[in-house]
């Protein structure tokens, strides 16, 4: 049976400080709104982005904004050919 412990390893939590330079991964899936699992295979797949403190990997604000322009960043709608367009603004 599964412990308590790794129960939690693989679910996203709130951090304690939203704005914070480094974060562990389950603080930066909470704040990127993704799973857990994908960002810890989207760092695998982008070895220059991980950053390790101790044994435990952490990202930073920079990486943060990577992984935000590179898979949050297109806004839009699902056109009826199935591809992603983007929204245009109203400015």
């Amino acid at each position: 049976m599964a412990s308590a412990k790794y129960m939690e390893y693989g679910r996203p939590r709130p951090p304690a400080d939203p704005n914070a330079d480094v974060m562990n991964v389950q603080e930066s899936a909470y704040v990127l709104h993704c799973s857990v699992s994908h960002l810890r295979r989207w760092l695998a797949q982008n070895p220059k982005l991980r950053t390790y403190s101790g044994r435990k990997l952490v990202t930073n604000r920079k990486v943060r904004e990577t992984y935000f322009r590179m898979n949050q960043g297109v806004v839009g709608r699902m056109s009826s050919a199935g591809r992603r367009t983007p929204v245009q603004s109203a400015a």
